[in-house]
């Protein structure tokens, strides 16, 4: 059995957060900050850090837009989300047509989405979510207002007050 890599590359945006990417064989699979562990979506893969590469360019410019609050549409096919299904990858979907500044509670979104007994289903899909910040898992929020983030509350408050 050859064995399965996850290439990442670091950026810094924000000014000073530093984000990760991954990518497995060309296509993105991973989008998390500095102190998230990579191998809680890819247990069986190998990291390699890269210190630059022409393929993360792409991916990058993504990254900057959404930094810069400009509208992109992302491509699922130019992603890799090996480890979901494709009903949580349409959730995915859905989400990502959320605009900047737009929160939504899960319940509120499972009805936005016409999925209203799927409040669980989509909170799963959230915490499943292996594309931060371009599948902006962040912009759904809990009736409670606890806030939940795979980053820490820190960083999720970070994004909501500057509307992303």
């Amino acid at each position: 059995m050859s064995e399965r890599i996850i290439k990442v590359f670091k950026i810094t945006l924000f000014e000073n957060k530093v984000i990760k990417l991954g990518i497995i064989e060309d296509k993105l699979s991973y989008i998390g900050f500095e102190k998230d562990n990579i191998h809680d979506f890819y247990k069986s893969y190998t990291v390699r850090n890269v210190l630059k590469s022409d393929e993360f360019d792409y991916y990058i410019d993504f990254l900057k837009k959404f930094e810069n609050k400009e509208n992109f549409e992302l491509d699922f096919d130019r992603l890799n989300l090996i480890n979901l299904t494709e009903m949580q990858i349409e959730v995915l979907k859905s989400l990502t047509k959320l605009n900047y500044g737009q929160y939504m509670s899960y319940s509120e979104f499972a009805k936005h989405i016409n999925k209203p007994n799927h409040t669980r289903f989509i909170a799963t899909c959230m915490a499943k979510n292996p594309i931060l910040l371009l599948i902006p898992c962040h912009r759904l929020i809990s009736k409670s207002s606890e806030v939940k983030y795979r980053s820490g509350r820190e960083l999720k408050q970070f994004l909501i007050s500057n509307n992303y």
